[in-house]
């Protein structure tokens, strides 16, 4: 490569170097205009240079160089910051502005010291500047539900948040579902979070989130009645027996109910409720344990692992219940193929490690198993839930 390409490809690479960095100098100015006007006088310098050597006198280059000093001046602090501001910015921060962001340790504050409607002055405050913020708001309702004891207040506020476009599903999760428990707990109004619940199933159909939605409506009956019981219960103290400690303890199966009162429960509950998953999985235990049909217990578990967008930790745990239920039963094999199932569809995640060491440990799982001796379904041989579905 001859001398002269090469100054040709230095000269465009600091052309280009000068370029950009006049580029970014022009974004950055807050003085354009004065930017302009000093990059114009520089070019115009640079273009006299060949006519002031042409005249060859010392008079005209002396007159020369008077503009050329006063534009090194001009240049001079530009330059000074370039070079500096790598030591100035360690020291100071750099000269990026801050992000804007709201502040509400002053609400915070005030609801710490049982001054909620100032702290929900000082919230708006932060709201007016920031509009739509999600924390603001969330803590807005917070303050109205929890504070002020206004569940309406803290619904319109949720609802208002509700409206933003660009709000993610979790967050739309999270507001809903929050507004729910206030419902529940200081309303209270199981009608309405039922229906808040059901807007969650409604706005994110076919989600992780509905299916958590459905979860809550199936036991919310459960959660009413236990709040009923612990606000309508009485209790006395009782003389303590003596000598408690040499006696017997209860058995705790005498005081569970009875299993074929329990299966009919859940399919009842079932029934209302398809994809109450606690149930079908407190159904497909009780088959395998009192009644050893591992078939029906296979089948109703099955119905969980296949649920649309579950999370990868609840499948997890119910091939490892199918697998310890085939354990029970001495069925090595399929216990096997239980625990690969989770490999197969978790090969990156850490279920997949314990899938894998459980497998390994299999063997002596199997001879530690106890086998439970069967029992039989009595007269309760309805065909609701006992058969596997079609």
């Amino acid at each position: 490569m001859s001398g002269r390409r090469i100054d040709t490809i230095l000269t465009y690479i600091v052309l280009a170097v000068i370029i950009g960095y006049s580029a970014r100098r022009y974004r950055e100015s807050p003085d354009r205009k004065t930017l302009v006007i000093k990059w114009a006088a520089t070019i115009l310098m640079v273009l006299l240079v060949p006519v002031v050597f042409w005249f060859r006198d010392p008079r005209v280059l002396l007159f020369f160089l008077v503009p050329c000093v006063i534009l090194a001046f001009v240049w001079l602090p530009n330059l000074v910051e370039t070079a500096l501001s790598p030591l100035l910015g360690a020291f100071t921060g750099g000269t990026e502005e801050a992000e804007a962001k709201p502040f509400y340790f002053i609400a915070n504050a005030k609801r710490m010291k049982s001054l909620p409607q100032e702290a929900v002055d000082e919230v708006r405050k932060q709201l007016e500047k920031f509009p739509g913020d999600v924390t603001g708001m969330m803590l807005l309702a917070a303050i109205q539900a929890e504070d002020l004891r206004d569940v309406v207040a803290a619904k319109a506020t949720i609802d208002e948040l509700l409206e933003q476009q660009d709000l993610k599903p979790q967050q739309i999760a999270t507001a809903l579902h929050t507004l729910a428990d206030w419902q529940l707990q200081f309303g209270p109004d199981a009608e309405a979070a039922r229906e808040t619940l059901e807007r969650v199933i409604r706005t994110l159909p076919d989600s992780q989130f509905s299916h958590a939605a459905e979860q809550r409506i199936a036991h919310l009956a459960d959660v009413v009645a236990t709040r009923d019981f612990r606000e309508n219960a009485k209790f006395e103290v009782r003389q303590g027996e003596r000598d408690i400690g040499l006696k017997k303890t209860p058995n705790a199966a005498a005081a569970s109910s009875d299993p074929e009162e329990l299966v009919a429960q859940y399919v009842s509950q079932l029934e209302k409720y398809p994809n109450d998953t606690d149930t079908r999985e407190k159904l497909a235990v009780l088959y395998a344990e009192h009644f050893q049909r591992l078939d029906l217990a296979a089948d109703q578990l099955e119905q969980l692992i296949s649920v649309p967008d579950e999370t990868p930790k609840h499948v997890t745990r119910w091939l490892n219940l199918l697998a310890t239920l085939h354990v029970a039963a001495h069925d090595e094999e399929s216990a096997r193929n239980a625990l690969r199932r989770i490999i197969e569809k978790f090969p990156k995640a850490s279920h997949a490690e314990v899938a894998t060491r459980r497998l390994s440990n299999l063997r002596n799982e199997l001879k530690t198993g106890i086998s439970s001796s069967a029992k039989s379904l009595g007269n309760y041989d309805k065909d609701i839930g006992l058969k596997p579905q079609a």
